[in-house]
């Protein structure tokens, strides 16, 4: 049974909860399938993490969160000797130094927690290349971030920082010196 890829490799309850959870105009770029159909769904601009059923806590139901690439700080692969977790950061949940992802706290089961899917070690090699798509999508969004944010500042906050910069200068804040060097560094 295939664990990674298109829409085909997701069960039909998994499918679903995905469907009502997307927008109009979005895709499903792959999907990764974990232990118990637990599910990464990736989307153009945001990543689903889909659970269905008993081991997620929703027996007739299903949980699924949603993370913008933006938002994700970093995707971490713990494995066991047989099993493992594919774990995904942000600033809601942090990754942590020590894990014990088997004990019995339902805090830390990987089967309940939201940005986390449960994985059989010996998948992870199928994993791989899509585990380096995300990075990559993620990598996307954080640069378009940048630079949006960048323009939009430099746009409209270059001359009302410079006009600040001279009134800091003018009134003795600050010396011709650093008047000069923050300007420099306004400037680019």
């Amino acid at each position: 049974m295939a664990v990674a890829g298109k829409t085909e490799v997701l069960s039909e309850k998994v499918k679903r909860l995905a469907q009502e959870n997307m927008n109009q105009n979005e895709k499903i770029l792959f999907c990764l399938i974990g232990s118990s159909n637990q599910s990464l769904v990736a989307l153009d601009e945001r990543l689903l993490v889909i659970k269905a059923g008993f081991m997620a806590g929703a027996t007739f139901g299903g949980r699924v969160t949603s993370f913008h690439y933006k938002d994700i700080t970093g995707i971490e692969v713990n494995t066991g000797l047989i099993s493992g977790v594919i774990e995904i950061n942000t600033p809601s949940y942090q990754a942590t130094k020590e894990k014990d992802w088997w004990s019995m706290d339902r805090d830390r089961d990987p089967f309940k927690v939201s940005n986390c899917i449960p994985i059989a070690k010996g998948d992870l090699k199928e994993y791989q290349p899509y585990l380096e798509k995300l990075r990559e999508k993620i990598r996307e969004a954080k640069t378009t971030s940048t630079i949006g944010s960048q323009t939009s500042i430099g746009s409209k906050d270059i001359g009302s920082q410079l006009e600040k910069l001279a009134s800091l200068h003018s009134s003795g804040i600050l010396s011709d010196e650093e008047f000069e060097q923050a300007k420099r560094k306004l400037l680019g």
